[in-house]
């Protein structure tokens, strides 16, 4: 959402803003005891008035773009902002108002009053604190005595330097600057602040300490000052050498804070994805409920269950399969149609790997042998409900096929729809080079609608590193002959980390399904957009015309020159794409029908999950991180249930990209979408893209017992830390994952 993104982008320079806002004042501030006259500390104190107004205004801005949040956004989107960022500003910014601004002011206004009159060094430290004429009145009462002597008019007294270097002037703005690097540091580093209190609550010690320290030694500094006939600023070049001694201090802090985070970034070496201490049970309530350890309370319940092994979830192990397959992972050199070649990591030596097409119904064995593929392999069925054994998820279902070794899949095809299948070690990596193909399970002959004389294609996308997008892997327009009058099945399947944005130029269709879910009574749309998230699916249904059909990317800069074009007669112009069609909305299409639950539904378990970006330390190197609820993996929480347990889950996307939320094992149901129902056809999804500014409510039934990944299909997103699991109650995993282990699952 555009406006998400603007007002996140002001929000977030809003905070450097306010930290440089509020640095002026300090240091001019600092620089008024420094003044040799009077008419010098006037004007420093001037502009020093003048750059905490703008600090003031700055922060006003700060507060109007978090109820702009609020309004368009809801308080999921502010939580973190207004309890956890903006108070340690607010506090500082309170103080400055009502004790540095009014002696700040008095100090400017006393001075300009004062200009034309004699100035006097009195031995009274209260003195200046008076008004004019009571100031007046003191002064000649006390001209006689040996307290009171004529000074020159135009110099600075140890009065007006006692005043100019209070510590109730100064600290409350250096605790501004405190305060406001604090929440910027928070609002990068740690954005989910509120489900960390430990956090929160060092930052408030370091606010009210860096506080404490900066009073007594301002104190010291005054006491120095105010020495009548002694003192002398320090020389330039000595403030300059003490500013670079503070200076290297600091760095040699943060040098030796980021070496200790980089060290304690390094993930374990080895572990188990059930092993876990950060359990979320899906019955908390109140700020911190999503951050808890229910670890021992998870312990209790597993006792009273019978415990199973995820390697004992298999699929049927015994009797003859109705199709084998075998897939060998292999390294090769792939020639695209343009002539260009490419070092590709394949399956069976194609790119992509074969497309697998199966009978809804049938027992399928495949068998994945690797050849050359270092790190080891998996293959993970990606949408289609598996037994937990057969998912294909290294060190969680299974260990990664290392070379010379083999696996067996098998499992029955129990749903009908398009699917595709990857390797799931090291995802980010072998997706890219190649290590991905269609997975393609047609209705069961006597199953109703099944049509023989029906033109089934598969249009799999796919951007390999270092090329351009491909389609079928052709990286030019590929051309089909399909005759006028022929019933045509399009499944369109996104294997790239991006949401991507395809059109059908030349003839009006049907969304008959989604992400291998049929959709009741689809519309006929034409000149629509049809955006897909990464890993999602749609299938498109058309009647052939008698005139050319584009399936391409559309966007920016996009020409239909690549993509799918079907013709009559194998010839023809191609249609052109259009600009700035609207999107198919899935949650706006098709016909209601009656739902097995639904948001009245009551729910065993509600989770909510919030997506930001920080930047940190993982695994070693800086970089910037994909956090769920605050946290990267392994440390995610742990999503608990139970078998039969209906289950509610709210994506939050708080960040600048989307999250193609994938849950293995298990098909979710769409409820809401920005706080409003789905009003169409029931939106059944295993790939929901959840876009920047975007809440969805959806909702399961946990029916598939096992281990299961709930991650970002943004490989790179997953690779650096946005993955988390879904565990039932009672089962255990025998598979460890980890730098010592052969299991890097992505």
């Amino acid at each position: 959402m555009a406006d998400f993104e603007v007002l996140a982008g002001i929000h977030q320079g809003l905070f450097l803003v306010l930290v440089f806002t509020a640095l002026i004042p300090t240091l001019k501030a600092k620089a008024l005891v420094y003044q040799p006259t009077r008419r010098a500390l006037a004007k420093k104190a001037r502009w020093t008035l003048f750059f905490v107004w703008l600090s003031v205004l700055a922060f006003a801005g700060q507060l109007f773009v978090t109820w702009a949040f609020f309004q368009s956004f809801g308080w999921l989107y502010i939580k973190d902002k207004a309890l956890g960022f903006l108070p340690l500003m607010v506090v500082p910014l309170l103080s400055v108002l009502f004790i540095s601004l009014p002696r700040l002011w008095q100090l400017a206004a006393k001075l300009d009053k004062s200009k034309e009159k004699p100035s006097y060094i009195v031995d009274n430290p209260d003195l200046s604190l008076l008004s004019e004429d009571a100031a007046a009145s003191e002064m000649a009462e006390l001209l006689p005595s040996d307290n009171a002597q004529p000074s020159d008019p135009e110099l600075v007294d140890a009065d007006l330097r006692k005043v100019a270097s209070a510590p109730e002037l100064i600290v409350p703005l250096q605790a501004s600057v405190l305060g406001s690097l604090t929440a910027c540091f928070l609002q990068f580093f740690y954005p989910a602040v509120t489900l960390e209190p430990s956090i929160l609550l060092l930052a408030w010690g370091v606010l009210v300490a860096g506080t404490s320290a900066l009073w007594i030694m301002q104190s010291w500094r005054q006491q120095r000052c105010f020495r009548p006939g002694e003192w002398k600023p320090p020389a330039p070049f000595l403030r300059f050498l003490r500013g670079t001694a503070v200076l290297l201090l600091v760095s040699a802090g943060i040098v030796f804070w980021g070496n200790q985070a980089l060290l304690a970034s390094k993930l374990p070496e080895q572990f188990k994805m059930t092993d876990h201490t950060n359990i979320d049970t899906g019955h908390g309530t109140g700020l911190f409920a999503h951050a808890q350890s229910a670890h021992a309370g998870h312990d209790r319940a597993s006792s009273a269950i019978q415990t199973v092994s995820v390697a004992d979830l298999t699929g049927p192990r015994e009797g003859e399969a109705d199709r084998q397959f075998k897939l060998t992972a292999q390294k090769a050199t792939v020639r695209l149609p343009s002539g260009k070649t490419m070092e590709a990591w394949t399956f069976n030596g194609q790119y992509p790997g074969p497309e697998l097409r199966i009978k809804q119904g049938e027992l399928v064995e495949v068998v994945l042998e690797n050849k050359d593929i270092a790190d080891g392999v998996t293959i993970h069925w990606h949408g289609l409900n598996v037994p937990n054994a057969e998912d294909g998820v290294a060190g969680a279902t299974q260990d990664a096929v290392l070379p010379g070794e083999k696996h067996v899949y098998r499992f029955i095809a129990e749903q009908a729809g398009t699917f595709w299948y990857h390797s799931h070690q090291q995802a980010s990596v072998q997706v890219r080079k190649g290590l991905f193909g269609a997975l393609v399970i047609e209705p069961a002959a006597s199953a109703q609608g099944a049509d023989s004389s029906i033109r089934d294609l598969t249009a799999i996308h796919h951007k390999p590193k270092g090329e351009g997008a491909t389609i079928n892997g052709a990286d030019t327009l590929a051309m089909q002959t399909v005759s006028p009058g022929t019933p045509v099945r399009l499944r369109f399947i996104n294997a790239e980390n991006l949401p991507v944005t395809y059109q059908l130029c030349g003839s009006s269709f049907q969304v008959v399904a989604i992400d291998g879910n049929e959709v009741n009574e689809p519309n006929l749309i034409a000149n629509q957009a049809l955006e897909l998230a990464a890993g999602g699916r749609y299938d498109l249904y058309f009647t052939m015309p008698d005139r050319p059909v584009l399936f391409a990317q559309a966007g920016k800069g996009k020409t239909g020159e690549k993509g799918l074009l079907l013709s009559p007669d194998g010839r023809g112009e191609s249609p052109a794409l259009q600009d700035n069609l609207p999107l198919f909305d899935p949650a706006r299409y098709g016909a209601p029908m009656a739902l097995p639950f639904d948001s009245n539904s009551p729910f065993d378990r509600e989770y909510q999950m919030l997506f930001d970006v920080a930047f940190g330390m993982y695994d070693g190197r800086f970089d910037g991180l994909w956090t769920i609820n605050g946290q990267v993996f392994p440390y995610t929480p742990m999503m608990m249930v139970s078998e039969g347990d209906l289950v509610k889950m709210t994506f939050v996307n708080r960040s600048f990209m989307d999250h193609p939320m994938h849950l293995h094992g298990h098909h979710m149901l769409v409820l809401t979408r920005n706080g409003k129902p789905v009003t169409g056809s029931p939106w059944w999804t295993d790939t929901l893209n959840v876009a920047p500014g975007e809440t969805y409510e959806v909702a399961f039934r946990a029916d598939n017992p096992g281990l299961w990944m709930d991650h970002c299909h943004n490989q790179d997103h997953a690779a650096l830390g946005m993955s988390m699991h879904l565990l039932y109650e009672g089962v255990t995993s025998p598979y460890e994952a980890g730098h010592a282990t052969r299991n890097h699952p992505e």
